[in-house]
């Protein structure tokens, strides 16, 4: 397999298709060793048209090839090697750089060091007649990168060409690093021959995204050690950070908090449809068996007695929307699910006062979707209410407690979560009638606390999430305008500006705290209308949309239905 070239002076072999065939034409393989009697005296040129070349192994040769594809799979001692191609693949960095005793005359081409590892290419001299154009290996690991060494300034010739990084492979990069900045020496004295300052350009940019951190990944040229540079923002900046990591806290904002946050409109809307009635109707409800009001033109009749039954109900929602986090990023959120629960009868509670008691339970499922990680949340919530009227005045609390299990899916897999939601509400309002009861001004107030606690967890990529609970505060006055047609429609608008409060997740990522996160004030505006039939059934549907902290639309609808037989009727 051995083939020797010359002993006395230059012989020159040239090899193409008509001479070295290969299978289709496609292919030229040396599958034994190319030696040259002489060192650096035997030309051995390969001037092919093959569509590539596949060395073994060379020694003693002025190596001059131009194919294609050069492949060289195995060692090269004292050899020249004139490169004229458009591919040249070394397979093991070894393969050219065991011994230090080749050199390189670069002409055109790209020289692919890229092996999946990082090594020193010892050579006796390089010379440029063409910008070189390499993909190179860096180790995260080790932090260091494919280099040229040469022993003195005197064997590198430039001719003002430069060395152009085509591209870098990556390798060892599942580490989890978190120092602001790193550096990786590529262009020094003990690395390589400093000629080369100033003629080294990274062409292909790129980011190195970490289980915790990404960094933008770059090539200092202004550095007298011409390095490579891994650097990040801040760790308050949530650009920083690999999406991945960001997904409990978002989860825990959006999903938890936002969702959780719905529970107490849901608890309070029958209390909202209770006072879209005039005075005169519900004291007809009231006192249907003493007195009936003198204006028929109302809503109410003066034989209605949903009040003295108990009531069920029954609500579908959904919400689509943009939440634009402060300290994050953009979510795009879909919310959705269903409430049913019932009320008591009206009871009277003295001095004026009447009131019911509820409960309710719901199910809660969320999709959100930010910097291309998927989180889906299902869970369900269970609370009480009570309710207590006193002419044109209303007030209302809630308690609850609820618990989802999330699924964020990203680039290492899926990272399976659970969260436990509490609150209490409270909802406070009055009625300003106007042309007797057909219009109705309604101011009102809704304070909540949330508790939002995202249980700790390890993600697909190995890092360990925990965080503290999230105590939440939130402030909605709202202000509601309300028509009581003589066909019994009761259409409705209102506006709402909403503040969270104390509001800030709080979690970390293998002990660095993350950025904090928070919901920015938003204002909401609402239509509606609500329809009695009989005695029993109530249907209403109302839609809303939001801007400013959160910026999208909800659906709502349902119905309620007395329960029970009138007593204080005789069929």
């Amino acid at each position: 397999d051995d083939i020797q070239f010359g002993k006395n002076g230059e012989i020159s072999l040239t090899i193409d298709n008509s001479t070295f065939d290969a299978e289709s034409d496609e292919s030229i393989t040396f599958g034994g060793k190319i030696v040259g009697i002489d060192t650096n005296t035997d030309n051995f040129v390969i001037a092919s048209s093959a569509k590539n070349i596949n060395l073994d192994s060379v020694d003693n040769v002025v190596l001059a090839t131009k194919s294609e594809t050069v492949n060289l799979n195995n060692t090269m001692t004292n050899t020249i090697w004139q490169m004229e191609n458009k591919n040249i693949n070394i397979l093991n960095d070894a393969y050219l750089s065991s011994d230090g005793t080749n050199s390189i005359e670069y002409n055109d081409g790209l020289l692919n060091l890229a092996n999946d590892k990082a090594s020193e290419i010892n050579l006796t001299a390089m010379t440029l007649k063409n910008d070189l154009q390499t993909n190179i290996d860096v180790d995260l690991y080790d932090f260091k990168a494919d280099r040229f060494i040469l022993s003195n300034t005197n064997q590198l010739k430039t001719n003002d060409n430069d060395l152009v990084i085509s591209n870098i492979n990556l390798i060892n990069s599942d580490n989890v690093y978190t120092e602001e900045s790193y550096e990786i020496p590529f262009v020094s004295p003990s690395y390589m021959n400093t000629n080369f300052l100033g003629h080294v350009i990274f062409k292909n940019k790129q980011d190195l995204v970490t289980p915790i951190f990404k960094y933008n990944f770059d090539y200092n040229e202004t550095d007298t050690k011409g390095s490579f540079i891994l650097s990040r923002g801040s760790s308050s900046d949530y650009t920083s950070y690999n999406p991945s990591v960001l997904a409990g806290p978002l989860a825990a904002q959006v999903g938890g908090y936002l969702t959780h946050l719905n529970s107490y409109n849901e608890a309070f809307y029958n209390m909202d449809m209770y006072m879209l009635m005039p005075r005169e109707q519900r004291q007809a409800l009231k006192f249907k068996n003493k007195y009936a009001a003198s204006d028929s033109g109302l809503l109410y009749d003066s034989t209605i007695s949903r009040n003295e039954r108990a009531e069920g109900w029954f609500r579908p929602y959904v919400t689509f929307e943009k939440v634009g986090l402060k300290g994050g990023p953009t979510v795009e959120n879909t919310a959705y699910g269903t409430y049913l629960g019932g009320e008591s009868k009206m009871y009277d509670l003295g001095h004026g006062w009447d009131g019911m008691c509820g409960v309710y339970v719901g199910y809660n499922g969320s999709h959100q979707n930010y910097d291309g990680v998927s989180i889906y949340q299902n869970g369900g919530t269970l609370g009480l209410t009570g309710m207590a009227y006193k002419n044109d005045f209303f007030t209302g609390l809630t308690v609850n407690t609820g618990a989802s299990a999330g699924d964020a899916q990203n680039m290492y897999g899926h990272d399976n979560f659970a969260m436990l939601m509490a609150g209490v509400a409270s909802k406070t309002g009055y009625n300003w009638e106007l042309a007797k009861g057909r219009f109705i001004i309604q101011p009102s107030w809704l304070m909540s606390y949330s508790f939002v606690n995202t249980f700790d967890y390890t993600n697909a990529a190995g890092v360990r999430i925990s965080s503290d609970p999230l105590h939440a505060i939130q402030l909605q006055p709202e202000l509601k305008f309300i028509g009581n047609l003589k066909n019994g429609w009761q259409p409705y608008a209102s506006v709402a500006m909403i503040w969270n409060i104390m509001d800030n997740t709080k979690f970390k990522a293998n002990d660095i705290s993350m950025p904090e996160m928070s919901v920015r004030p938003y204002v909401k505006y609402g239509v509606g209308i609500r329809k009695l039939w009989g005695e029993r059934f109530t249907g209403f549907f109302q839609t809303y949309i939001t801007n400013g902290g959160r910026n999208g639309v909800g659906l709502s609808a349902g119905f309620t239905w007395a329960i029970g037989k009138n007593k204080n009727r005789k069929n």
